[in-house]
């Protein structure tokens, strides 16, 4: 009898441990592909600097001024108990860049907008995150624990609108690039992590 017992705790132990929750936000393996990109900038499947394990990615190229590519009222929208974004991002480039990473949350404004000071009330709801690239395969891995908007309120995960890749698009902050190039990514294995 009290062998049952032990065997149930072990079982339940073992079973916590194995089943993290994941969510593949965009399953480029299976040829989705982002749907909100802005004009000039080229997104198709690839076969080329795919991350480890991974036989697909997405090919973005921007323009020199910039833009973004992601996806607008995601079917898999709730980011709630979720700690981390990861994704195997290869910059084309032979130098290191700086892009943003980019979350549009229940509470968000809509509306233009555009570059520079027409779209900061905007853009202020939104939540930017920057991250370098070098040049090569990079394997991204965003902390989404405590982040907020750049008004300082923190992201509500339960309906994520908008999120995406973004190159050039934020003049006003001190760290955006400044290349006068454009930019070539491959971006595979994109996946939500508990």
């Amino acid at each position: 009898m009290r062998r049952i017992p032990i065997v149930l705790a072990c079982l339940l132990l073992f079973t916590g441990a194995v089943s993290a929750k994941k969510l593949i936000p965009l399953d480029i393996e299976k040829g989705q592909i982002f749907d909100d990109v802005t004009e000039m900038v080229d997104v198709s499947l690839s076969e080329e600097n795919v991350g480890e394990k991974a036989t697909t990615s997405i090919k973005a190229f921007f323009p020199a001024e910039g833009g973004w590519a992601g996806l607008w009222m995601p079917k898999k929208s709730a980011w709630e108990g979720f700690k981390t974004l990861t994704c195997s991002v290869f910059n084309a480039s032979s130098a290191p860049v700086k892009i943003s990473f980019v979350i549009k949350d229940l509470h968000h404004a809509g509306g233009a907008s555009g570059r520079g000071n027409e779209g900061w009330e905007m853009r202020k709801t939104w939540c930017v995150l920057p991250y370098d690239l070098k040049p090569g395969m990079n394997e991204v891995k965003i902390e989404l624990a405590g982040i907020k908007t750049q008004e300082g309120k923190p992201v509500n995960f339960s309906r994520i609108f908008h999120w995406g890749f973004y190159y050039k698009f934020f003049p006003e902050l001190k760290w955006e690039e400044k290349s006068k190039e454009g930019l070539t990514l491959f971006i595979s294995k994109l996946k939500l992590e508990e």
